[in-house]
């Protein structure tokens, strides 16, 4: 099976798909106290609804025309992607049988459901579509477990599930029924809780810089801030007062990396920074905390740049993997250009990488996918 997403990236696409995108608004100004020392407190959320997590209900119909505009490249890619999952079904839903769901890795479920979420939210009068996603969440939330059998120990796989899981449920709301909302907000109501009590006892939550905090730190925050909107304010205010004690930790550790490097390597450093970017902007856009300045990040450019061999097909093989990238580089490319560099250099060298890429082969990147970004 293919993936056409790898999970934080979609943020990447959602956020950069509107034309005029004004600065953050953080959502919930009047409602949210940062305290550095303890990390958040707020006292419920000023939302209207879903979708929260990246924009509102009123961005939907401006991102709709620039799909079919500004953006429509970008949109193509998405779309492309949500086709290919409506002409084979069968190759990309979930099994319903748990013992074939943990069989293997499968991270690939929840990537591939949140493009396939954003797909039915602009073409939401494509026939199929609403229903396949609707399917495809209906098989997930059967599931016992997103853990995979023999990596019981890995809550990495359960949070590509929880952060595909409830991303579409923030984009679909509107289309789910009654019993589906009540549902699968339980479902992703056990899963975060899971990842809560594993943050305290997996090297996750203390070992910081590490690959897999901010992947299952980000889906921990993801299914807070859904659960947050539905009225289940005390352990949300929990989940996201652990995340942002770690993540923090973390932000602070990398002050005092001066080249924009990361120890983990050009290939797992990308899986890294997918789910680094995707927490700056959730705690830009909810609680007013902001990193974009942030020393590290103001070089990370210089660290991708010069780690790529001539041809802009491979990278120098540093620390973690003789591939290439594993996720991205072409999406946190493009959220620098947006968000930090604003110059142009960062859609610049995430052109040249997606046309001159290797897709096939042993140097080609581990995990593929059609990668969308910002012509502008």
């Amino acid at each position: 099976m293919r993936t056409h997403t790898r999970g934080a990236p979609t943020v990447f696409f959602i956020s950069l798909l509107w034309p005029l995108l004004s600065p953050l608004v953080v959502v919930v100004a009047a409602a949210v106290e940062v305290d550095p020392s303890a990390g958040i407190n707020f006292m419920g959320g000023n939302y209207n609804g879903h979708p929260m997590l990246y924009f509102n209900r009123g961005d939907v119909e401006e991102m709709q025309y620039a799909a079919a505009g500004t953006h429509r490249d970008m949109a193509r890619r998405i779309r492309e992607a949500g086709e290919t999952m409506l002409e084979h079904p069968e190759e990309y839903l979930p099994p319903w049988s748990p013992a074939e769901f943990s069989a293997r890795w499968n991270e690939v479920y929840g990537n591939n459901l949140g493009v396939l979420s954003m797909f039915c939210l602009l073409y939401p009068h494509r026939a199929g579509a609403l229903d396949l996603a609707k399917d495809y969440m209906e098989r997930m939330a059967a599931q016992p477990s997103w853990l995979v059998k023999d990596a019981p120990w890995d809550e990495v796989p359960l949070a590509h599930s929880l952060v595909g899981f409830a991303t579409a449920y923030d984009f679909l709301y509107e289309y789910l029924n009654k019993g589906q909302q009540e549902r699968f907000l339980q479902v992703i109501g056990n899963a975060s809780r899971l990842m809560y009590e594993k943050s305290y006892v997996r090297g996750w939550g203390f070992q910081y810089l590490h690959n897999h905090q901010p992947t299952n730190c980000v889906a921990l925050l993801t299914g807070s801030l859904v659960y947050m909107t539905q009225g289940y304010l005390q352990e949300a205010y929990l989940w996201t007062k652990q995340v942002l004690s770690i993540m923090e930790k973390s932000m602070v550790l990398l002050q005092d990396v001066t080249d924009g490097s990361l120890y983990e390597g050009v290939a797992y450093g990308t899986y890294t920074t997918r789910s680094l970017f995707q927490y700056m902007f959730l705690v830009q856009r909810h609680f007013a905390i902001g990193h974009f300045d942030h020393p590290w990040l103001l070089k990370h450019f210089a660290f991708l740049y010069r780690t790529i061999l001539p041809g802009f097909q491979r990278t120098v093989a540093i620390a973690d993997s003789n591939y290439n990238w594993f996720y991205g580089p072409e999406s946190q490319l493009v959220f620098l250009d947006r968000y930090v560099l604003r110059n142009g250099s960062g859609n610049w060298l995430a052109d040249l990488i997606h046309q001159n890429r290797v897709i096939e082969g042993t140097r080609a990147g581990w995990k593929r996918t059609a990668v969308v970004y910002s012509p502008h």
